[in-house]
């Protein structure tokens, strides 16, 4: 589960549920949705023939 820490604006991926409940609970974190970034495809570099 992704929380963001509503002060610094940091966010984390907490992946024990009891303890993200807890931040949840304490009012300075609050779920949010992350998208996954992919990396991009680049092209191969070109060579030159000598």
């Amino acid at each position: 589960m992704w929380l963001e820490n509503k002060k610094t604006g940091l966010k984390w991926f907490i992946a024990n549920e009891d303890h993200a409940k807890r931040l949840l609970k304490s009012g300075d974190f609050e779920k949010v949705e992350v998208e996954e970034k992919k990396p991009q495809k680049k092209a191969p570099a070109k060579r030159d023939e000598a």
